[in-house]
C-alpha cells in the first residue's frame, strides 16, 4: 500500500462506532484505532478505491486487492466490507476463484449484487451482537 496513493485529503468510512471496526480483541481494536488515528485506514480505502476504478467492470477480489497491495487477508477483506457497508462500492453475486466479486458502484452494469450483511452492532463499541 503506498502511502501516496491519494492526491486529496480522504476522509475514510468509519461505520462501526467512529472506527473501521474490528474482531473483539484487545489487540485487534487496539490496531484498529491506531489504523484509523494515523491515516492507515485512510491510504488502504482510498487505494482500494483506486484499484476498483482501475479495474472497471471486472471489479477484485479480496485476493486480488491483497496481491496487488500486499495486504493481509483481514485488511484486504476488511477495507472491502467497509466501503461496502458505506454503500461506496458493490458486491457482486459471481465469483471468481471462490472469492466474491467487488465493484465501483458505477461497474455494476445491471449484474446481481448482493446486500450488505446487516448485523446487529453494538452502540459502545460497534462489535457485532
Amino acid at each position: 500500500m503506498t502511502k501516496n496513493s491519494e492526491e486529496l485529503p480522504f476522509h475514510p468510512e468509519l461505520p462501526y462506532g467512529g472506527t473501521s471496526g474490528h474482531s473483539g480483541s484487545d489487540t485487534s481494536k487496539e490496531r484498529a484505532l491506531d489504523a484509523d488515528r494515523s491515516g492507515q485506514t485512510a491510504r488502504r480505502q482510498a487505494e482500494a478505491l483506486k484499484i476498483l476504478s482501475q479495474q472497471k467492470t471486472l471489479g477484485v477480489t479480496w485476493k486480488e486487492l491483497s496481491d496487488l497491495t500486499g495486504l493481509h487477508h483481514g485488511n484486504s477483506s476488511g477495507v472491502l466490507s467497509v466501503l461496502h457497508k458505506a454503500g461506496r462500492i458493490a458486491r457482486l453475486k459471481e465469483r471468481r476463484n471462490r472469492c466474491k466479486v467487488y465493484v465501483g458502484l458505477d461497474s455494476i452494469k445491471g449484474r446481481a449484487v448482493e446486500e450488505q450483511g446487516r448485523k446487529k452492532n453494538c452502540p459502545h463499541c460497534g462489535g457485532d451482537l
